[in-house]
């Protein structure tokens, strides 16, 4: 019987940031979108019943790591793509600046700052007006909760709870903060492999197949 693999979306973004990937995988594929005001109630939300393998971006990393923590019967294998277990201070503030902005002006102004955070110069641009059009088709209000979810999360605690053999993956261009949080991963973390992709932070949508292999080659 074939173990589902579950991806979970990163900020601003549903089910559909998984397309680029979704024919690469075999169809035992589940995409949930992400809710609550939490991280922790968006891994309860997610009411999963059977072990699975379980893959996150960034916010989905998150969720992740409290879901293999809590409840590592139905976590099999865990990827955590361009995530981390705490964001710095700077981070931090940067959220809760970030959720008050939009608050105040809506989507738009959040559109340069991810497409300069998500992918690099050499992204086709189609991906990138893919990208940019589901972020602005999202709820201001469902951004800015996660926002402060963001600037509130803390796995820290949880890395000895993670039982699953763990895939830490991160774009080579991503920013600095991802690339410690991958080494932290590994030094804390008691099954972890780390592979380093090509392309930033959105290297799972601006090279799917690079993320699909090294997945399916964990997976095996």
């Amino acid at each position: 019987m074939t173990v589902p693999l579950v991806l979970l979306h990163p900020l601003g973004v549903d089910h559909r940031f998984w397309d680029p990937v979704r024919s690469l995988f075999e169809p035992d594929l589940i995409t949930p979108d992400l809710a609550g005001a939490t991280i922790e109630e968006m891994a309860d939300g997610l009411e999963l019943t059977e072990p699975v393998d379980l893959a996150g971006v960034s916010l989905g990393g998150l969720v992740a790591q409290v879901l293999a923590s809590k409840r590592p019967d139905l976590v099999r294998r865990l990827v955590l793509v361009d995530t981390v277990a705490v964001y710095p201070e700077a981070m931090r503030r940067m959220w809760r600046e970030r959720a008050s902005l939009v608050r105040r002006e809506g989507l738009a102004p959040i559109l340069d700052p991810t497409q300069k955070l998500w992918f690099t110069e050499a992204a086709p641009p189609e991906a990138v007006s893919r990208v940019r059009a589901l972020l602005l088709s999202g709820d201001p209000s469902l951004y800015a909760r996660t926002c402060e979810a963001l600037a509130a999360a803390d796995t820290t605690s949880l890395a000895p709870g993670i039982k699953a053999p763990t895939l830490v993956l991160c774009g080579k261009h991503d920013a600095p903060p991802f690339h410690a949080a991958a080494d932290w991963f590994a030094g804390n973390l008691p099954d972890v492999t780390v592979t380093w992709l090509p392309g930033a932070h959105g290297t799972a949508y601006e090279h799917p197949h690079a993320f699909a292999d090294a997945v399916a080659a964990f997976l095996e």
